[in-house]
């Protein structure tokens, strides 16, 4: 799972590097503007957002294993960090995907290892 949250972050950042001013989305007033002027497709998208956000959920089956403090920390540390740069360069991607033609985050020949770096995980019980 380390190598997976690296690779999407590395390719988060390339596509940062495209658009940077992708990080302006931050700013949380966007997301309020978004909610106020788009009516039933922002509260679409707000349950939407929510329903991301309780994903987390799947962590809770950890903690009897690993317990609390090594979540935490693997989770705000790294996960959330690689997660939230990836989701930014997705956002560069679609910022602009009309002037270049990029399927998905991968630069060229990246497609390949990228699934066999994703298909190596595989679920395991104790």
């Amino acid at each position: 799972m380390v190598v997976w949250f690296s690779v999407i972050a590395v390719m988060g950042l390339i596509n940062i590097s495209d658009d940077p001013s992708v990080l302006a989305a931050i700013n949380p007033w966007y997301a309020l503007d978004f909610l106020l002027t788009h009516g039933t497709i922002g509260l679409v998208t707000l349950g939407a957002v929510f329903l991301a956000v309780t994903g987390g959920e799947a962590l809770y089956a950890d903690l009897g294993h690993f317990g609390r403090k090594p979540i935490q920390a693997g989770w705000l540390y790294f996960v959330l960090p690689s997660l939230l740069i990836n989701y930014f360069g997705q956002g560069a991607l679609g910022a602009l995907q009309s002037r270049r033609d990029r399927e998905f985050l991968l630069p060229d020949g990246a497609g390949n290892p990228a699934v066999a770096v994703g298909s190596c995980w595989r679920p395991r019980r104790p």
